[in-house]
């Protein structure tokens, strides 16, 4: 059995709860597909314990893939750690990561300090710009978490079987059996819009709501969807109030199943009428 599961965003509670019906005896395995932070309310505690999971078991059965969130949080880690180390201005582009969604960017940051660092933190933002304290926040985390970082930074992007691919967000479907040559990482970890149709092998992707307009065009909709062909989405928007999806690969069937409630449910076609 390969089970999988994508974009769990700081949602410990979900992810705990999911992971009671995961079985890794035997050959069965489990990919995680990334974005284990922003959002919710304890992203360095998911990361933690996916990290933990996968020294328990090894890597060979928990497989662990990196996101797009976990890499803009890299990119903004390496632009402070980059001040640190050369003390110029000169290095610092400001990520995307902190700059255009605040709130979210703070809330992860809060999982990776102490209560007393984040009280300083508070104090010198009234005086102090937004860079600023990034800078201090960066010095911080990586004081406190420079393992777990290195971990993150070592995370592969994509996760091949002889008849699959799972990747957070999906390849160069265009350059066919050469995807692996053709697909950059930008592709990787952030393509859109999401791809449907056949392919050589089946796409195992999250990043993309299941219920999307890209995808099932119903935002009631937090199950997998299955284009029918070659590629199913798993990425329920749980950080929403929607789902964090468990899929089950039945290496014996060939079928691909949703845990719910610790029962498999076969995963058919997606049609918004049936």
């Amino acid at each position: 059995m390969i089970y999988a599961m994508s974009d769990i965003h700081g949602c410990m509670e979900e992810l705990k709860r999911q992971m009671e019906y995961v079985d890794l005896s035997g050959g069965n395995r489990i990919v995680f597909l990334g974005d284990y932070i922003d959002y919710g309310k304890i992203s360095c505690q998911v990361l933690e314990y996916i990290r933990e999971l996968q020294e328990q078991n090894g890597d060979e059965k928990v497989i662990v893939l990196k996101g797009n969130h976990e890499q803009m949080f890299l990119e903004w880690i390496d632009d402070y750690r980059s001040w640190y180390s050369d003390k110029t201005e000169d290095c610092l582009t400001f990520n995307d990561w902190i700059r255009t969604d605040f709130e979210h960017g703070a809330n992860t940051i809060r999982t990776f300090i102490t209560d007393e660092q984040l009280d300083f933190l508070n104090q010198i933002s009234r005086t102090c710009s937004l860079e600023t304290i990034s800078k201090e926040a960066v010095r911080m985390i990586l004081s406190d978490h420079e393992e777990l970082i290195k971990w993150i930074q070592g995370l592969p992007s994509f996760y091949e079987t002889e008849t699959q691919i799972f990747v957070h967000a999906g390849v160069d479907e265009e350059a066919g059996e050469y995807w692996m040559w053709g697909t950059s990482d930008d592709t990787l970890l952030g393509k859109f819009p999401a791809a449907k149709g056949k392919f050589y092998k089946t796409i195992i992707a999250g990043h993309v709501g299941t219920g999307s307009r890209d995808l099932a065009g119903d935002r009631s909709y937090h199950d997998v969807y299955f284009d029918g062909e070659s590629h199913y989405y798993i990425d329920g928007s749980v950080y929403k109030g929607g789902k964090l999806i468990l899929l089950a690969y039945d290496e014996k069937d060939g079928r691909y199943y949703q845990i719910e409630g610790g029962k498999r449910v076969p995963v058919k076609k997606f049609e918004k009428y049936r």
